[in-house]
């Protein structure tokens, strides 16, 4: 895809100019008007920001998926159902790729199926998974397929604040 001003605009073009030119920290920072901004299991966590978006994670399990000990793992999804978005957490726990995982930054879930009767939200099948991994959750981070997308770098420390909505990465570069 090419560079859309409308739709990154400066903010997204900041946010990589920072990613790739100055040696800073990124925070991001919750907005409480995202959807996963009420996926927030308390705590503070420090690892590699692993990650990306959840089906991309579903596909590169068993072969390419990275090991999440020690690690803040990020999640955003365009378009997947919530069956989908459920086996896919059901599959990272089951795989144990979410044994020693220090937390988890939820980004952006956009498009996904909506809340019919008798059947549970995004929101509800998020809060579910997360709570029983036992690890800080800080949800309504604006990082995914919406307008004006940060870039934000993967493979670097960082730092998960839920008392301060925070999520603090090192940069990637030197």
């Amino acid at each position: 895809m090419a560079w859309d001003a409308t739709y990154f605009g400066r903010r997204s073009a900041e946010f990589l100019r920072q990613a790739l030119m100055e040696p800073r920290p990124i925070t991001i920072y919750q907005d409480e008007a995202e959807i996963t901004a009420k996926v927030v299991p308390p705590g503070a966590a420090r690892g590699i920001l692993i990650g990306g978006n959840l089906c991309m994670i579903a596909r590169a399990i068993g072969w390419a998926c990275p090991n999440l000990a020690d690690a803040i793992l990020f999640l955003e999804a365009v378009d997947t159902p919530i069956g989908a978005i459920d086996a896919t957490l059901t599959q990272l726990r089951r795989a144990g790729y979410t044994n020693g995982l220090k937390g988890v930054a939820v980004g952006q879930f956009i498009c996904s199926a909506e809340r019919k009767p008798g059947i549970w939200t995004v929101i509800d099948v998020l809060y579910d998974h997360f709570s029983a991994w036992g690890v800080p959750v800080l949800g309504g981070l604006p990082v995914g397929h919406g307008p004006n997308p940060p870039t934000i770098p993967l493979g670097t420390m960082a730092t998960l604040d839920t008392a301060a909505r925070t999520l603090t990465i090192e940069p990637g570069i030197c």
